[in-house]
């Protein structure tokens, strides 16, 4: 067991000043304007608040209400982003439309609730509060009273955004702290461990039913199955994972092999956060410290049993490449009908780039989907695409390249208003109800509704998420579409995947040769034909 030595360094208490409210926070303009001002707001919970029900939810209707009750504003949306840390502006699809959006003057001024709910980092909060000044935008922020307008709120904002850096790392470094202690003292944090449950006293009871398939796993190893045939085992017997599902894989197998805790052994900190900015995790390879328990609770398998397991791996070890991960424009986009996996790709190398639904690849007891060839994708989505367009030899390119600048150029704006109408319908709903409780009326009927509306947006909420992390596709159409004008039939000469992509929603395989594709307008369009696919009723 490694014992760290920790001396506890007092902490340097820093003086803080209260600064008074600047005058006028809360204007909206320099200078009288002769036109309602297009007003947006930006919210952002973070993993812990999405656990309130309906918190992100609450924020948004608040701020819908807030500027639209303001006769001089013209509202501009709400944009939001769920679960998502204000330290790595990258994966914040929302606040980058927002900024997109006001660039692009579609926003004159932006409410945020703080200034850690707007951005965490120093640098970032600087300079996109520089950007949008310079281009007339400005944010109010309500927790601090601040506007950005007022030139004598640039270094409060400084000042500010740096406390809210640094109390994200504090943060960061709080945690680590805590659970350094914990691990010295020998406390174990766990999660759910399939094979055990921890009762209230932090005790480790054995679930035997789910012990008897650990056991299996090491049995069948030991006696030469490897961990694909360990899966694969273990789907045509039926057993249960946690999740109720039977979709084992060998990564699966491999964690219940090499995982001590099946011994009665607990090691401590196998991964850690390095920077508290992009909350990346990695391996521990000698980062931070490590602790070891022996004994720590009663073993599902013999410490004998394990070592045995442990010295099988490390004599079959290879040195496996699995070469740079290659994103496509449709990886996470092409769905299997059957069982709604995703399809995955594969042999990129080999003569024919393939794809394969991801059940498919584990057994075909979870799903008898086909592979695909990449080709028949390509072939398939431009006969949808000539199909949705009416494109043929007597095509006009020139009218078709201008339908196809105004639908993708006004793509945002048609997905925004869809989500804005729902939102609205929603805030009906829900004042409706309220009336109804004061008024001690029947509510059933307006419950119904309403809960039909939420339904409504959770399933939208999945397209409307995957659209928004489309813009770079849509972008790069754009342009080559604008380097078309005045061509002559030029049209066939982009229509390639990376083109159409632009469009295109997802992919849902029916079969090797069925496709039903759905569009960024939500239309559907199926092409290819059956020819006994996954549903021609096969044992």
């Amino acid at each position: 067991m490694n014992h760290a030595r920790v001396q506890e360094i007092p902490v340097q208490r820093s003086s803080v000043t209260v600064i008074n409210q600047p005058v006028g926070w809360n204007d909206v303009a320099t200078q009288p304007r002769t036109k309602k001002l297009k007003v947006a707001s930006y919210c952002r919970v973070s993993s812990e608040e999405e656990l309130q029900l309906g918190s992100l939810e609450n924020q948004i209707i608040h701020y819908t209400n807030y500027i639209r009750s303001n006769p001089d504003w013209y509202y501009a949306g709400v944009y939001s982003d769920k679960g998502k840390s204000g330290t790595d502006m990258s994966k914040r699809i929302g606040f980058n439309r927002m900024i997109r959006n006001a660039m692009n003057g579609e926003i004159d001024l932006i409410i945020c609730k703080s200034i850690s709910r707007f951005a965490r980092n120093v640098v970032d909060t600087m300079d996109i509060v520089r950007q949008l000044t310079e281009k007339g935008i400005f944010v109010i922020f309500e927790k601090e009273r601040l506007n950005t307008k007022d030139m004598t709120s640039s270094l409060l904002i400084k000042i500010l955004a740096t406390f809210a850096e640094e109390e994200s790392r504090a943060t960061s470094e709080n945690i680590d702290w805590a659970y350094t202690k914990r691990f010295e003292r020998g406390e174990v944090v766990a999660g759910q461990l399939f094979g055990y449950e921890v009762n209230k006293d932090k005790e480790w009871i054995i679930v035997e039913k789910e012990a008897e398939i650990i056991r299996e796993a090491y049995d069948l190893f030991v006696n030469g199955y490897n961990m694909t045939e360990i899966a694969r085992h273990f789907i045509r017997r039926g057993y249960k994972k946690r999740s109720g599902e039977i979709d084992w894989d060998n990564n699966n197998i491999r964690s219940m092999l090499t995982n001590e805790r099946y011994a009665g052994d607990v090691l401590s900190r196998k991964t850690c956060t390095l920077d508290f900015r992009t909350h990346k995790t990695v391996i521990n390879r000698g980062h931070k410290p490590q602790y070891y328990i022996e004994d720590h609770h009663e073993g599902i398998v013999s410490k004998e049993d394990y070592e045995k397991v442990q010295e099988i791996l490390e004599d079959n070890k290879t040195e496996f490449n699995r070469g740079d991960y290659e994103k496509t424009p449709f990886t996470s986009r092409v769905i299997c009908a059957s069982c709604g996996k995703n399809f995955h790709r594969f042999g990129k190398n080999l003569e024919k780039t393939m794809w394969r639904c991801s059940s498919n690849k584990k057994s075909e007891l979870l799903c008898e989907a086909d592979p695909i060839e990449e080709d028949q994708i390509e072939k398939l989505l431009k006969e949808g695409f000539e199909k949705r367009y009416n494109i043929n030899q007597r095509t006009n390119d020139g009218l078709l390249i201008k339908q196809l600048t105004k639908e993708l150029s006004n793509a945002e704006a048609v997905r925004e208003r869809e989500q804005n109408l729902l939102r609205v319908e929603l805030e009906k709903c829900l004042i409706a109800e309220n009336k109804a409780i004061l008024q001690n009326l029947d509510t059933e009927d307006l419950k119904e509704k309403r809960q039909e509306i939420e339904n409504q947006i959770a399933i939208k909420s999945k397209l409307w998420e995957d659209f928004d992390k489309d813009y770079e596709f849509r972008e790069a159409s754009l342009n080559r579409l604008k380097e078309l004008k005045g061509s002559d039939k030029a049209i066939n000469k982009i229509l390639d995947i990376s083109f159409m992509r632009a469009w295109v929603i997802h992919i849902k395989v029916e079969s090797p040769f069925l496709f039903t594709i759905k569009w960024i307008d939500g239309k559907e369009t199926a092409v290819g034909k059956f020819r006994g696919g996954y549903h021609d009723g096969r044992k």
